[in-house]
């Protein structure tokens, strides 16, 4: 008996998928001010700061902390959504804005005022955004990603989680919170940019190999991630955490869809300098970021 015939592929829309990515970004910034406010409370309630395993066991007796991940996990259906109707390089970078929306809602519940140099540089920020989602493809038209390369990114992923968190721990608390937060990225952008294969993989009928290996990477890498982010949280605050884990997810995303999904930016080449350009903005403003914004006054050790 022949195997049935694949689906007809997923229609994109990439005004609605930006939408989504939008609600998205908003869920997570509501869940990185939670999480921020939960990762402080933790580490310092008692005489002494608080790590490993009695830190975690502190988030979970929290009720802000489980509002946090709550609207994560909503954050984050809404994300696979989007992904599932326009393209990685289009959705992803609207990510980025959950920093930008986080900064009133953590200033809120730290009692404080956002300083000028911190809209400053969410300005840059967004407009090197801007420009990556004028450059990027609108269509969702993508050609099936192999298996070979579908493993490889799952393989890859886990020794640059490995390899980045092990430098991390060797680093101070302010390079082992910006290792952490760059590994949760690499967890966020891996799967973002493997949860588009996956449904079609799931759209097209039996299951390859690669897409099974794909699927298995796209539930564990966000568990790993969150826990990552939290300890980024703990030990450099909301702008060194969540800035350096929204450079490296759209940045990994980006590479994926470009190299695995063979996605391409609008222009040719002047078109990726553009791109390459925007981008550098966009982390310019991030880092710019990381140093004007508050950072925990008793990290953990």
């Amino acid at each position: 008996m022949s195997p049935p015939a694949p689906g007809p592929p997923l229609e994109a829309h990439p005004v609605a998928a930006v939408l989504l990515a939008l609600g998205s970004a908003s869920l997570y910034a509501l869940a990185a001010a939670l999480q921020r406010l939960a990762a402080a409370r933790a580490a310092h309630e008692g005489a002494q700061p608080r790590d490993g395993r009695e830190f975690f066991l502190a988030l979970a007796r929290m009720p802000v902390w489980w509002c946090g991940i709550a609207s994560m996990a909503c954050g984050a259906a809404v994300h696979v959504v989007a992904l599932g109707l326009g393209s990685v390089t289009l959705v992803q970078p609207v990510g980025v804005l959950a920093l930008v929306l986080a900064l009133p809602l953590d200033a809120r519940l730290e009692h404080r005022t956002v300083r000028g140099a911190e809209w400053a540089s969410a300005a840059v920020l967004v407009a090197g955004l801007a420009g990556l989602l004028t450059l990027a493809p609108h269509h969702g038209a993508i050609r099936p990603a192999g298996p070979g390369g579908l493993v490889g990114t799952a393989v890859a992923a886990v020794v640059a989680i490995a390899v980045v968190v092990l430098v991390g721990n060797r680093l101070g608390w302010r390079g082992r919170a910006v290792s952490r937060a760059a590994a949760a990225g690499v967890c966020a952008g891996v799967t973002s940019g493997l949860v588009r294969p996956v449904l079609h993989g799931l759209h097209r009928g039996p299951l390859e190999a690669g897409v099974v290996v794909a699927g298995v990477t796209v539930v564990l890498l966000p568990v790993i991630g969150v826990l990552l982010l939290q300890t980024a949280y703990r030990d450099g605050g909301l702008d060194a955490g969540l800035a350096t884990q929204t450079t490296v997810d759209p940045v990994v995303a980006g590479v994926i869809g470009i190299v695995v999904l063979h996605e391409r930016f609008g222009g040719g080449a002047v078109g990726s300098g553009l791109a390459v350009l925007c981008a550098v903005v966009t982390v310019v403003g991030l880092v710019a970021l990381i140093r004007a914004g508050p950072t925990p006054a008793h990290p953990g050790v």
